[in-house]
């Protein structure tokens, strides 16, 4: 399954960086997300909950890896999750560009879902993945709006 798209955000570059780095937030930009830890050098583990369509929400381990990091620029994204209900499986490239509106975030991911999720149909599995995604961005955009509001910009990382 490709996952493909652009988003903007209003601040600058190295602040969208940091939030893209900092486990709270990328916690808080998963859908379903009950925790997310940094276990080594780009290296996040954590646990989500998702269902979708007729399979019922069920836990699923996550692990994530940012590999290739240009700050502020690009990273190579490996994901790995798996639980009762199947896996999913792939890599993403995620690319941040300085534009006139803030910053404008490129992404392009290759997953591959295998196991009783899987079933339930590639055009659902489509739709979920494209409302995850606009969940997880409008997530980003609220924390980002709340440090540059609070002047705290620069993020943890």
């Amino acid at each position: 399954m490709i996952v493909d798209g652009e988003h903007t955000f209003p601040g600058p570059r190295q602040t969208v960086w940091d939030l893209l780095q900092d486990p709270e937030v990328l916690a808080k930009a998963m859908p379903g997300a009950r925790k997310l830890h940094l276990t080594g050098d780009g290296v996040y583990e954590g646990v989500i909950r998702i269902g979708v369509g007729p399979v019922t929400a069920a836990e699923w381990s996550l692990k994530v890896e940012l590999k290739d990091r240009v700050e502020p620029a690009s990273y190579t994204m490996l994901v790995d999750s798996k639980g009762a209900l199947g896996f999913t499986r792939g890599s993403a490239t995620v690319n941040l560009d300085e534009s006139a509106g803030g910053t404008t975030m490129r992404y392009h991911a290759d997953l591959s879902i295998g196991g009783k999720v899987a079933g339930v149909g590639q055009r659902l599995l489509d739709q979920v993945a494209k409302m995850l995604t606009r969940q997880g961005l409008d997530a980003l955009n609220k924390e980002l709006e709340a440090r540059l509001a609070a002047g705290t910009g620069g993020g943890a990382k």
